[in-house]
């Protein structure tokens, strides 16, 4: 029992003394090399905050639609496919050696997202932004892709006449449904000698046949609300035309270069000092 704890007394002063001198070792490297360590990190965070400063400018265009999620989703999903880009594309001119290329310059400066201060499950409310280095440009094209989506949420023409099949069958049942209404009502024997009431008999399915007629037109104003697709009403705030370019972060930027230039260094010069080290102790 002593001999087990007298090793782990020296186990634990053995680790104590590795820790102490590497410690050491790398105060050695930064009092060695403190002059690069200072001012290379200094010229790396300067150099990368001025050229944050100096690149071109972006403008950022908003616009407000009126969406839940997964219409969001939807929406998001037509914009980015290749005939909305392409349409897009002959109206805009976009750098890219391919069609490809320009596709994917166009769609990755184009996102939806929930507005602010709003539940991505439960607003009602998303965010279009475009961004491009023209204020003008960036306008002009979300609200291109607001029609181009808008447009293409009109239903092919097998799927319209699908709709418009449906609707036709449900109007032909309205006046069916009514016309069997005023047979139950005329057929229905008065009550107390009172105007417009029905037996008890005749009730239920009066009432029944009252709430498919409700359903019925309730149906018809869906379907002619889907061979129209999306609908305007769905864009609540159109695209701004922005007056100030988008922040650049160029002190955040630069924070950051110079951190990681730092961590770079200091990495290289206790690799090499390491090796020293080893060369030495070998000798």
């Amino acid at each position: 029992m002593t001999s087990s704890n007298f090793q782990e007394s020296q186990f634990s002063e053995a680790n104590s003394s590795a820790a102490v001198l590497i410690i050491r070792e790398i105060f050695a490297v930064v009092r060695k090399n403190v002059v690069a360590l200072i001012v290379a990190p200094l010229i790396a965070g300067t150099v990368v905050a001025a050229y944050a400063s100096f690149r071109t400018k972006e403008y950022t265009s908003v616009a407000y639609l009126r969406l839940d999620e997964n219409s969001a989703r939807a929406a998001d999903a037509i914009m980015s496919t290749v005939p909305v880009l392409d349409q897009l594309l002959t109206k805009f001119k976009v750098d890219g050696a391919t069609a490809e290329d320009r596709r994917r310059a166009l769609d990755s400066n184009r996102s939806i997202s929930v507005a602010q201060k709003e539940n991505p499950r439960t607003s009602p409310l998303f965010r279009l932004s475009v961004t491009n280095a023209d204020p003008t440009m960036a306008q002009a094209i979300n609200a291109a892709f607001i029609a181009a989506w808008i447009e293409a949420t009109i239903p092919p023409p097998i799927k319209l006449k699908a709709l418009n099949d449906e609707i036709a069958r449900t109007e032909q049942l309205i006046p069916q449904m009514s016309a069997l209404l005023d047979v139950i009502k005329k057929a229905s024997p008065p009550v107390l000698h009172a105007e417009n009431t029905l037996s008890e008999d005749a009730l239920t399915p009066a009432i029944a046949l009252i709430t498919k007629i409700d359903q019925a037109n309730k149906r018809i104003e869906q379907l002619k609300l889907q061979t129209l697709g999306a609908s305007q009403d769905a864009v609540f705030s159109p695209p701004n035309l922005p007056d100030a370019p988008n922040p650049t972060h160029a002190a955040r930027w630069g924070l950051l270069a110079a951190i990681a230039a730092e961590i770079l260094l200091l990495m290289f010069f206790w690799f090499r000092h390491s090796i020293k080290w080893r060369q030495a102790a070998v000798e």
